[in-house]
């Protein structure tokens, strides 16, 4: 079957009135796709009948307009790929439709949460999940699939889906890697081929530490110090937010289990980039 492009929320309605019978996977996107988004399109396939990639660069998630700007984005690659993934329907609606000029009520995450959680860019989440919600209400997914490379995002989603009694199941990948063993994101093309090298170390002191951890060392201010200071000679990286939390509530923790996972952000030259490694 060829893929469906749902240019409108109309035309989204009507695709998922047709196959209300269905189990529908929903893969919400900002464009730019990759081999993570392949890999959620093949998990789904083997759980769902009818699979419904959305593309929507929401600008609810940034501060600076200049950060819109240069977000990759190439629809015509991304049409092409999930035809080749056999996807079946592609949900490309416009900024006016989502967010309309008369646009004034959206979901907010308590202040008690984010700083007991230690949230970093609160307001970006708040973004995410006012439009994931909106997804969520024109689709009517059984399931929605993502990629484990934003954590912290990951487990919002799943307490947004708890907190308003959604009757969606979340589904979850490990974070993809390249062949430099990068996390997989559309952020990468943005990097020169020099910053790519510099940005390997990041996955070998994430696995290192982890290594340390499986010998014993369970302190987090102590496994924590080993990227730290590994990391200083690396002058192009410039660390943003480093933890090591308990993966189901996010909370920080002073001694590692195997319920625990490092979380990293950090910038490669001008560009942010995000990491983890569970430590199980």
């Amino acid at each position: 079957m060829a893929l469906i492009i749902l240019k409108n929320i109309k035309s989204a309605y009507k695709f998922v009135n047709e196959n209300k019978n269905n189990s529908i996977a929903l893969i919400p996107t900002m464009g730019a796709l990759n081999e993570g988004h392949i890999a959620l399109i093949k998990k789904a396939k083997k759980e769902c009948n009818i699979i419904i990639v959305s593309i929507f660069l929401n600008p609810l998630q940034f501060i600076k307009v200049e950060d819109i700007e240069k977000y990759p984005q190439n629809l015509e690659n991304d049409k092409k790929l999930l035809e080749k993934s056999e996807a079946d329907a592609l949900f490309i609606p416009s900024v006016e439709e989502m967010i309309a000029d008369d646009y004034s009520i959206s979901l907010n995450i308590d202040n008690k949460y984010i700083e007991y959680h230690k949230i970093l860019k609160a307001i970006y989440y708040k973004g995410i999940i006012t439009i994931m919600s909106k997804l969520f209400n024109i689709i009517s997914p059984t399931h929605v699939y993502l990629i484990e490379y934003d954590y912290q995002e990951v487990i919002i989603v799943k307490k947004m889906i708890k907190d308003l009694n959604y009757n969606i199941s979340l589904k979850t990948i490990p974070i993809v890697r390249d062949e430099n063993m990068l996390a997989i994101n559309c952020m990468n093309s943005l990097l020169s081929e020099r910053e790519k090298e510099e940005a390997k170390i990041i996955y070998k002191l994430l696995k290192e530490t982890r290594e340390e951890f499986k010998k014993g060392g369970t302190e987090s201010s102590y496994l924590i110090d080993i990227i730290k200071n590994n990391l200083k000679p690396h002058k192009m990286l410039k660390l943003e937010y480093l933890d090591i939390i308990d993966k189901d509530t996010l909370k920080s923790i002073e001694t590692a289990t195997k319920n625990s996972i490092i979380l990293i952000s950090y910038y490669c030259g001008s560009t942010r980039l995000l990491d983890n490694m569970h430590l199980k």
